[in-house]
């Protein structure tokens, strides 16, 4: 065992790109580097007196705790203060939009109105707003409460374009959810990130069970994209042709869902490990990969060091090929190999991500590395099926009442079990 650990503390000190990325994130996260934003709001007038925004949306809406309002980023190109003076600015801040709003075009809400009143609050979205400024905010960008809305549509440019189609395709994905009820609401959460529609009370059932990872968009949700993507590609054609599959299979759910820093981090080392696999090249270890991809990613987006999700990503991931190989080396001979690999990946995620779930959350979650390995398997089992479905529903409508059986009776055995172990007490720390 020592000799192992020894071999392993080797290969990851003699790797460069891995010291190069602890060298960064050291000076980062102790504050001897500042992180500069790129996107800080600059104005001559008057931040507090503002009460019109003009620009363009800059991420997705997502819907608060409270239910009443969703946040979301805006891209500011001028504004107009109380006193009626107007002023160019630039920058990005954070916006509070309230749930009416957002939510008119949603099927099934108390909100739906005709598709010509409707304001689509979604990414690259040109919009004018009436707001009022939410003082003694946390949040380091100046943050705006939104009374009043008005659409200019989007961009006349292939990339507002891009962004009207991805708006309209999630509307339609949210309309075929919505008659799933609690099985469509998940599968909608999970593969667009939306959770509209979720159950009151579940996303912080999955939080106390240990299992935000499974609401989050991340690595899992893309390597089965890419994963169906490659299996098709292999039987149909060449190696080559798998993988440039894979990545557009990948490219396409980033884009659909949107970039979160855990999704851009898996889309960095699918990218990554392709332009391995396509120059032939000696396989890259998964460290290496995880290392290149966290130096890449704090060179396009920097702020994104400071997002919980990032920190969380990231840090899971390390634990898994540090410590996770270390506890599996000692599971493997008194546990099956895939029980101990499970809870080997479990432990390692935990023990590296409890520090921040600590520092932000004031409390860890145990019972994530046994709950884990039960609830994996059945999610994948639903997003398959859920994908399966879809797709065979849309050739054959007839055929969705079956399936929106099938999918609910999945959904209740995956509520059944996060209802199970939320009852786990949690590690709370009090600061």
């Amino acid at each position: 065992m020592v000799g192992n650990l020894k071999k392993l503390l080797f290969l990851i000190l003699q790797n460069p790109i891995f010291l190069a990325a602890s060298v960064c994130a050291v000076l980062f996260y102790s504050n001897i580097l500042r992180i500069e934003d790129k996107e800080e709001f600059k104005c001559l007038l008057n931040e507090k007196s503002i009460i019109e925004l003009n620009g363009v949306l800059s991420s997705n809406p997502a819907k608060t705790l409270s239910g009443a309002y969703y946040s979301a980023r805006m891209m500011v190109s001028d504004v107009t203060s109380s006193s009626g003076s107007k002023g160019s600015a630039n920058g990005s801040v954070c916006l509070y939009v309230p749930a009416a709003l957002v939510e008119a075009p949603y099927p099934g809400k108390i909100y739906t109105k005709v598709k010509t009143e409707s304001i689509l609050f979604e990414q690259g979205a040109t919009l004018k707003l009436k707001v009022r400024f939410l003082p003694d905010n946390p949040n380091p960008k100046p943050t705006f409460i939104v009374e009043s809305a008005q659409s200019e549509g989007f961009e006349n440019s292939l990339r507002g374009r891009f962004f009207r189609i991805r708006a309209l395709s999630r509307i339609q994905f949210k309309r075929l959810m919505y008659g799933w009820k609690g099985a469509g609401a998940l599968l909608l959460a999970l593969l667009s990130g939306s959770r509209e529609y979720t159950e009151d009370g579940l996303s912080d059932a999955f939080r106390k069970a240990g299992l935000s990872h499974i609401l989050a968009l991340s690595g899992m949700h893309l390597s089965l994209f890419g994963g169906l993507a490659f299996f098709l590609g292999n039987k149909i054609a060449r190696r080559n042709l798998a993988d440039f599959l894979q990545l557009l299979a990948v490219l396409f759910f980033v884009w659909f869902a949107g970039v979160s820093p855990s999704l851009f981090r898996s889309l960095l080392s699918s990218i990554i490990m392709f332009v391995n696999s396509s120059l032939r090249l000696k396989r890259f270890k998964g460290l290496t990969v995880l290392s290149a991809a966290f130096l890449i990613h704090i060179m396009i987006f920097p702020s994104d060091m400071m997002s919980v999700t990032f920190m969380l990503s990231y840090g899971a991931l390390f634990g898994i090929m540090t410590a996770g190989q270390l506890i599996k080396m000692l599971l493997t001979r008194r546990l099956f190999p895939k029980l101990s690999e499970g809870i080997a990946q479990s432990t390692g995620a935990q023990l590296f991500t409890a520090p921040v779930s600590i520092r932000y959350f004031g409390a860890v979650m145990p019972i994530g590395i046994i709950s884990t390995l039960f609830m994996s398997p059945l999610i994948l089992l639903f997003l398959y099926t859920g994908l399966f479905a879809i797709i065979i529903c849309l050739i054959l409508p007839f055929l969705e009442p079956f399936f929106n059986v099938i999918m609910n009776i999945i959904y209740k055995a995956i509520q059944f079990t996060v209802d199970f172990f939320q009852m786990f007490p949690p590690i709370t720390i009090r600061n």
